[in-house]
């Protein structure tokens, strides 16, 4: 049987005071190196996902931006294409335009050379007509 002498209350108090020794110079300290390693963890996880978050917006903003750049420039370009196609047809509408007036001045003053022609050979038109008949009758005509 267990015997409840002197140094039963000595080892006792022996293993209390190793404990309390030990707890104030051995795990208080490593709990507190551990948590604040934990803390510093968590710290850094937290800064990290914040990073993460700021880099995601950015990037999301980037990417909207670059949308919206690229349907301005689009936009640019149709509206420069509609303005180039505007002018290219003006241009050949004018060309147009002038080429039927200067087609048209040309059969005026083909058609007053004709006439002028018609003026001018019309009084010679009866010597041509009996020179004419002459070489095929064969004869003089009068």
């Amino acid at each position: 049987m267990i015997e409840l002498n002197f140094t039963f209350f000595i080892q006792v108090i022996n293993f209390f005071l190793i404990i309390f020794i030990l707890n104030k110079l051995l795990y208080k300290p490593i709990l507190k190196i551990l948590e604040e390693r934990d803390e510093r963890i968590g710290g850094g996880h937290q800064k990290a996902k914040k990073f993460m978050d700021d880099a995601q917006a950015i990037l999301a903003d980037y990417n909207q931006k670059l949308h919206n750049a690229k349907i301005d420039t689009l936009n640019k370009k149709n509206v420069d294409r509609s303005a180039a196609s505007e002018q290219a047809n003006a241009i050949i509408d004018d060309a147009r335009k002038k080429a039927e007036a200067i087609i048209e001045q040309i059969q005026q003053e083909m058609a007053h050379e004709m006439e002028q022609a018609k003026k001018e050979l019309e009084p010679e038109l009866g010597v041509m007509a009996a020179t004419i008949a002459q070489q095929i009758l064969g004869r003089k005509v009068a």
